[in-house]
């Protein structure tokens, strides 16, 4: 291998795969990305065997080969290259050498047939969305997943197939039981999904940082067991959970007497001086909503008091809810609209968020009791 290529898109591109390479793991390989040199540019591949990236970058390549090399190693290096030109080059003995104006690498590296073959994928349905859309139901519901994988079918993000008014849309949805997040975007092409459709975290993570663009448009392909997304010069897979999620409706709240109008901006505001007192995640905060305010209220006898009101608008009679401050604050910031819909049943209800200018996203809090 000898080719020569742009600091920049070198390390734009080893950049990508940093979320997915394992560095601490009983299979060096898997710290490892593979360099594919061929007449067309320089391929990248990294993977954990749950995921994986292949990633096509420009370059000049005046000798076709490849060499897997520490993934890590490698980034850290091409980011303090003195010169905006690289030169990559096998040298006897598998080690990558890396030139940059006075600056010379020589790192060790492993032959291709060491690094751990990408499995077969044979796509049953395929569906069509803007990177700007799939990024926005990532981010408004990876938070929700449960960070403890004992929590049987929470450990990931359901996709699924909804139908308004004949429209097709693609839903994500996430719960780790204590709040439930749902975002839903327009797709074109055809879906087979199954019930057991669970996106993994460290792939919701990669996919956040992956997406980049807004109106351009990436491909969904849906296998056995796995996905891949496919956008110019990059594919990602990744396996999908063995679990099935269960049925989200049915604590999604639908009689609800109490609608509290707020401004989104004023309640995060407040929500986050609450948090300066409420470091205890057990501890409820008391909301008490009446006609025209809400009252936000925390007694800590080890960390003080507060309490603070903010103007809303109040369907209903008025009424008092324990709420998670920290969970209610991100379900929050996961929105971008200027107003927030906080509906609510009862005091022991869930409570359902939502932006009334924008109906392709919801979220659920569940209450807790006040002492």
């Amino acid at each position: 291998m000898d080719l020569y290529i742009d600091r920049d898109e070198l390390a734009r591109g080893l950049a990508r795969v940093q979320g997915i390479i394992e560095r601490r793991t009983t299979q060096p390989m898997l710290a490892h990305v593979l360099l594919h040199a061929t007449d067309e540019g320089l391929r990248m591949t990294a993977t954990d065997t749950e995921v994986a990236f292949i990633g096509d970058l420009a370059a000049n390549v005046e000798k076709p080969g490849q060499l897997a090399v520490d993934a890590a190693n490698l980034f850290q290096i091409v980011r303090a290259l003195p010169e905006p030109t690289v030169q990559l080059t096998i040298s006897g003995g598998k080690r990558l050498e890396v030139h940059s104006g006075r600056a010379h690498f020589r790192l060790p590296g492993h032959a291709a047939e060491d690094f751990p073959p990408l499995p077969a994928f044979d796509a049953t349905g395929a569906a069509k969305i803007t990177e700007g859309e799939l990024r926005r139901m990532v981010e408004q519901t990876s938070f929700s997943v449960a960070t403890d994988d004992v929590r049987y079918g929470l450990n990931g993000a359901h996709l699924e197939q909804v139908d308004v008014e004949g429209v097709p849309y693609l839903r994500m949805v996430a719960t780790d039981g204590h709040r439930l997040s749902a975002a839903s975007a327009l797709f074109t092409g055809e879906l087979e999904l199954t019930p057991r459709m669970l996106v993994p975290r460290k792939a919701l993570t990669v996919l956040r940082k992956l997406l980049d663009g807004e109106e351009d448009e990436v491909e969904l392909g849906f296998g056995e067991g796995a996905i891949r997304l496919h956008r110019p010069h990059q594919t990602f897979w990744f396996r999908l959970l063995d679990g099935e999620f269960p049925d989200y409706r049915a604590v999604v709240p639908t009689e609800n007497k109490h609608h509290a109008m707020i401004q989104r901006s004023v309640i995060s505001s407040a929500l986050r001086r609450v948090g300066i007192l409420v470091q205890d995640r057990a501890r409820a905060v008391r909301f008490a909503f009446s006609e025209d305010e809400l009252e936000i209220e925390v007694q800590n006898v080890d960390r003080g008091e507060i309490r603070e009101t903010i103007p809303i608008e109040l369907k209903g009679d008025p009424i008092q809810v324990g709420f998670n401050a920290k969970y209610l604050g991100e379900v929050l910031g996961a929105q971008s609209g200027e107003r927030v819909i906080l509906e609510l049943a009862h005091p022991l209800a869930p409570c359902l968020v939502r932006d009334p200018d924008d109906e392709s996203a919801f979220f659920v809090v569940m209450p807790m009791r006040l002492d």
